[in-house]
């Protein structure tokens, strides 16, 4: 596959590779609300014997909580690296298959056989259009007809907040990115193969896909919420008032006038 990688694919290698993601969503409590707020959106989806293609794994952190759950989970990572540690750490599991593969083509994954699609990493390291089209089609053809793909982007604002003006040198740092001060928007993240998005483009993506493959918006919902902009306090919290936090991040989840301040957001479709 090395051979076939664009320019931008082999960004995301050399920068993934390394970095211990499958930790990531673990680090800290402000963390760990990523992964408990998208396990609820999972379970509000999830029925009994449901089988599932984790699309851009990482380290697996998905792949595992679910195959724990008794659900047989297909994983496709393209970082090797993280292919190569998920393959040992679930050695013998037969819950899980893994797989080195690249979003945009899954052929090696059969029409309509998954109930679950998590597109969890891919959209935000793809930064062509038609390429981030071809992923999410790519999704669809491997997913049942009803069956929800969950599809996560990067958004822009929460970054710029606690990465970019937190920092000791907030000038500095926004030389980093390209940076339209007029109307403050990021137009290249030049220091990350992330591509941070706005609303407004996760829309222009999301609207195309369903009118070209027959497809339907089923919920938005922001993965951390203010999390990551509040982290100090976040991790500081009580037990008990962090699971108030998580209860706040659950019942505002889908609210449109706090939704661009969440470091990641996650799309649900379905085939109608």
């Amino acid at each position: 596959m090395a051979n076939t990688l664009n320019e931008q694919e082999r960004k995301v290698i050399a920068q993934y590779t390394g970095f211990p993601e499958g930790e990531r969503l673990t680090y800290t409590k402000a963390h760990q609300t990523e992964f408990i707020v998208t396990m609820h959106y999972l379970h509000r989806f999830l029925t009994p014997g449901a089988k599932i293609a984790d699309i851009g794994a990482g380290g697996g952190t998905y792949t595992n909580a679910l195959a724990e759950e008794g659900y047989d989970v297909d994983a496709v990572e393209l970082t090797p690296e993280y292919v190569k540690q998920m393959q040992e750490r679930f050695a013998g599991n037969d819950h899980i298959r893994v797989y080195e593969g690249n979003a945009k083509d899954l052929s090696f994954l059969d029409d309509n056989a998954y109930d679950l699609v998590l597109l969890m990493g891919p959209i935000y390291s793809i930064k062509d259009f038609e390429d981030r089209k071809r992923a999410c089609k790519e999704a669809l053809r491997i997913a049942k007809p009803g069956a929800p793909i969950f599809i996560a982007f990067c958004l822009q604002d929460a970054p710029l907040v606690h990465e970019i003006f937190m920092a000791k040198d907030p000038v500095h740092e926004l030389t980093q990115v390209g940076y339209d001060r007029e109307r403050a928007i990021v137009t290249d993240n030049t220091g990350s193969s992330r591509l941070l998005d706005t609303i407004a483009v996760v829309d222009e993506l999301i609207d195309t896909v369903c009118a070209e493959y027959d497809a339907r918006k089923v919920c938005r919902f922001a993965q951390d919420g203010l999390s990551e902009v509040i982290r100090s306090s976040v991790n500081t919290m009580s037990e008990e008032a962090y699971a108030e936090w998580i209860q706040y991040l659950i019942a505002t989840a889908e609210r449109a006038d706090l939704m661009g301040y969440s470091d990641h957001v996650v799309q649900v479709i379905e085939l109608q």
